[in-house]
């Protein structure tokens, strides 16, 4: 049985936490560059499990490793995200009829470059098709030199500098539209979660600089200035402080007693663990409850007559973000519970080992 990482769930709240932040409270969110290391916090959390499973899997020949982790990935992300497509087809969500050929084949990413897609409620589905194209690739890589460890480390090394250097450097001209929304350069977070794995199944992890005090401070320093400031290189140092971030939960303790204890908190945990489906449903459900309650609400409002508080008519996100954000975990609790459940419950089936 693979074990599970706890305080991963922990880590996940706080990248679910961070795209709220960017969507629905965007004054404070953008500045922050939250919403990108969200999601790239969230790629190299899949990375570093992934790799693992597919390191660990145990059945004889590559092919049955290869059936038995799709239908367990299967499982686990198509049924939330084909019904939510569904749903969306049939309320008329903009966006989702002119493009549901992409959103059916897990290619809007690209879409949204190619098509110049405006910006739709819909547009946050671009990581998840980046994310299940890896999933379809990146296991022939693992399964196919998992017996040749120095090779597969080579493999994700490459993946890592090619990814980053289109981001930074855009190597790959006719490729620089994409890198954004493309899986070759968004890889690269995915590769450095890879790259975790292999030092911890492989026991060269360097305890003694994830253990350290002192380096604890510098890094997560190191991140708060790279959030808050722009520079050409910021891309690569989000996603170092995001591995280090899921080393360090997934096998030590943060002297930071805060963090530490968030990472701990079972409310955390449990948002952290129906996060998927968080982030499916934040953004069309506040299209609807915005366009249909709140904006009406708070159109017919009077703010002149509130003295200091009219600043709220130009701030109306400071209303909107407690609320978006409860019905986005309301929702995903009853989406988790009744119906993602009862699909993880058959991935017994397809045990890795």
């Amino acid at each position: 049985m693979n074990k599970h990482y706890e305080k991963i769930d922990g880590l996940r709240f706080i990248a679910i936490f961070l795209v709220l932040l960017e969507h629905f409270a965007p004054y404070i969110g953008r500045p922050l560059f939250a919403g990108f290391y969200g999601v790239d916090l969230f790629f190299v959390i899949s990375g570093f499990l992934v790799t693992t499973v597919l390191l660990k899997s145990s059945r004889k020949t590559f092919g049955a490793n290869y059936l038995n982790f799709i239908a367990r990935r299967t499982l686990r992300i198509f049924p939330i995200y084909y019904l939510a497509v569904l749903l969306l087809f049939v309320l008329n969500m903009p966006g989702v009829r002119d493009n549901i050929v992409y959103l059916l084949t897990y290619t809007f990413n690209y879409a949204i470059v190619f098509k110049d897609i405006p910006i739709t409620p819909i547009n946050p589905f671009w990581s998840l098709c980046v994310e299940e194209q890896f999933y379809l690739f990146w296991p022939f890589v693992v399964l196919s030199l998992k017996r040749k460890p120095k090779a597969l480390m080579i493999a994700v090394i490459m993946i890592i500098i090619v990814g980053y250097s289109q981001q930074i450097f855009g190597i790959f001209p006719s490729l620089i539209p994409y890198n954004y929304y493309g899986l070759l350069t968004r890889m690269a977070a995915l590769g450095l979660g890879a790259l975790g794995s292999l030092l911890s199944l492989s026991n060269k992890l360097p305890s003694k600089f994830l253990k350290n005090k002192m380096v604890e401070y510098l890094v997560l320093s190191i991140l708060i200035l790279t959030l808050i400031t722009t520079f050409k290189y910021k891309m690569f140092v989000l996603g170092l402080c995001s591995l280090y971030l899921v080393l360090k939960s997934a096998f030590y303790e943060f002297s930071f007693r805060p963090l530490e204890n968030l990472l701990k908190n079972k409310t955390a945990i449990y948002i952290g663990t129906i996060s998927y489906g968080i982030y499916i449903f934040h953004m069309p459900m506040s299209y609807y409850l915005g366009k249909y309650v709140l904006d009406p609400f708070l159109d017919k409002i009077n703010y002149a007559s509130w003295g200091k508080l009219k600043i709220l008519e130009w701030h109306k996100w400071i209303v909107k973000f407690p609320i978006y954000a409860f019905f986005s975990v309301v929702i995903a609790m009853f989406s988790y519970k009744y119906f993602e459940e009862p699909f993880l419950r058959l991935k017994n089936k397809f045990r890795t080992d």
